[in-house]
């Protein structure tokens, strides 16, 4: 009753022999021995001499594929250098690659983006009379009904295109593996480059990214890249905007399983990788099997250079905007890069750079905000303008007195817009002596010292025409106000008012003064300095003549 059970065994380790390409009188003996052995309880005899043993010692497991995991590499763009490898499952970064489910995802994807506009009209839907054109019978010719008919030209279409939906369907579970199966396809041909950083530019600079590309080709072969990021990046959008390449840089929300299989290769932020594997599991959710980790931090790009915010955000507006924000933009610049060098300590080589930055920028925004005043011609017209009007009124009647009142008003805004531009030219000027001094160029910053102390006199000059416009606009409305109201209880106002500023005029009046005599002075010290200089100057060449004599 042994040899029928033992017939199996042994069929079944023949044909494995042969499928080795093994003779079976290669076999040893005291392999064919022990397999001819009946199945007992007890020892065999020949088992010591036997070349295979039973024994489940050497057993390995074999992992369950749900439980694999893979490495990848972790770089750093724009140069691609690896930073450091990680663990990702095998269910999301290395599955087998079927090309049936990525033809079944891509088709869906091309179904979904036709449009179906295209559309003929019937007999029906074109315009024309419904007039029977010729009789049934009797003209010897084919029988026709109206205008519209599709045999005639100008009629409508028959069987023509219509407004359909060309989209088909496909189960979301084969759609999110397809997704995997696209990534883990490039992944596997080393096609999919995860970088720790954000893909995003310094500048909106068309021949840095150029630059950056030809290091990609050169570090990983001739192609273009498909960049995905986790969110926009507009610096990037605008230098591919200008290589007219504005399809190879797309957020994860926006990329299909066709874009992840079109380009040479796929640079993907690593955050941006961890949302697309969230958002296309849902196979992977229903068997148990989704370990996924935590959503990965995104580290900062350019936001550690000071300014560099400030920078993209003006990069990043409306061109009609652009100007008008440039000017506050570098001063909030300047005010960080200032901060920043402060805090640095006196060793640091780059504390002397962003300060002598710093005045610079500030040099230009108040450049920037002379050129935003108004022209001081269309304030001048405006002042003529009201000074006609007010000639040609006459007398002590409220018009009159509300015409001078314009004229004020006029002459006060032309005022505050000069002491605006000199006041802004002097800060200009400061700026540069300071920017000048701290680079060690000491006769630029003289000069630049000299040209802020003009200006200065100018803006004392200014302020006190600005405070005399404005004890006149005081005065103006007092009479106004006076000859309309019974109590004058609004001019009363007026009058603590028109004191105050003439006690300021007074103080800024005494202090141009002094300041004019205290100039007159030193050109007089200056005049009496050069007169001394050129006399012993002609001393002593008459002194070398009598002694060459």
């Amino acid at each position: 009753m042994a040899s029928p059970r033992i017939a199996t065994p042994m069929r079944g380790v023949s044909y494995q022999l042969n499928r080795l390409s093994l003779r079976r009188d290669a076999a040893s003996k005291s392999l064919s021995a022990s397999l001819a052995r009946s199945i007992t309880t007890s020892t065999s005899s020949q088992a010591a001499v036997s070349s295979i043993t039973t024994s489940a010692d050497g057993f390995v497991p074999v992992t369950p594929f749900a439980e694999q995991s893979v490495l990848a590499t972790i770089h750093k763009f724009p140069s691609l250098e690896p930073l450091r490898l990680q663990s990702y499952p095998s269910t999301y970064l290395n599955l087998p690659t079927r090309k049936d489910i990525l033809h079944r995802a891509v088709v869906y994807e091309g179904d979904m983006t036709r449009l179906g506009t295209a559309h003929a009209k019937t007999r029906y839907e074109v315009r024309g009379s419904a007039r029977k054109i010729r009789p049934q019978k009797g003209s010897g010719r084919a029988r026709l009904g109206d205008r519209k008919s599709p045999m005639l030209r100008g009629g409508g279409v028959s069987h023509g295109p219509r407004h359909r939906d060309f989209s088909t369907e496909l189960p979301k579970k084969v759609y999110d593996l397809a997704w995997r199966t696209a990534l883990s396809y490039r992944w596997r041909k080393g096609e999919l480059i995860i970088v720790d950083n954000a893909i995003e530019l310094e500048s909106p600079s068309q021949r840095l990214l150029n630059h950056i590309f030809e290091l990609h080709e050169r570090e990983r072969g001739k192609g273009r890249s498909l960049l995905v990021t986790s969110q926009n990046r507009p610096l990037l959008e605008q230098a591919l905007d200008k290589m007219d390449r504005r399809r190879q840089a797309l957020t994860w929300d926006l990329v299909d399983v066709k874009d992840l299989l079109e380009l040479s290769r796929v640079i993907i932020e690593r955050q941006a990788l961890w949302n697309i594997f969230a958002s296309h599991r849902s196979d992977l959710i229903s068997s148990g099997v989704s370990d996924l980790g935590h959503r990965p931090k995104l580290p900062a790009t350019y936001d550690f250079i000071a300014g560099w915010p400030q920078f993209r955000a003006l990069a990043t507006a409306a061109p009609a905007e652009r100007e008008a924000v440039r000017a506050q933009a570098y001063e909030s610049t300047a005010f960080q890069r200032w901060q920043h060098a402060e805090s640095l300590p006196e060793s640091d080589p780059h504390k002397l750079n962003l300060t002598i930055s710093a005045f610079e920028l500030l040099a230009e925004a108040k450049d920037l905000r002379r050129a935003q005043l108004p022209t001081p011609q269309s304030l001048q017209a405006a002042v003529e303008k009201a000074e006609a009007i007010t000639a040609e009124l006459s007398g002590s009647n409220p018009s009159s007195d509300q015409a001078y009142i314009d004229v004020a008003e006029a002459q006060l805004a032309l005022d505050q817009r000069n002491l605006d531009d000199y006041e802004l030219q002097a800060q200009a000027a400061e700026h540069r002596r300071d920017a000048f001094r701290f680079r060690g160029e000491e006769e630029q910053a003289v000069e630049q010292e000299q040209i802020a102390g003009d200006i200065r006199t100018d803006v004392d000059m200014a302020e006190e025409q600005l405070l005399k416009t404005k004890v006149d606009l005081a005065r103006y409305r007092y009479d106004l106000a006076a000859s309309i109201e019974k109590d004058g209880a609004e001019a009363k106002k007026y009058v603590a008012e028109i004191a105050e500023l003439e006690g300021q005029l007074e103080k800024i009046s005494d202090r141009n003064v002094d300041a004019q005599l205290a100039a007159e002075e030193i050109e007089d010290v200056s005049a009496e300095e050069i007169k001394r200089l050129e006399a012993e100057a002609a001393e002593a060449d008459k002194a070398a003549a009598n002694k060459k004599a």
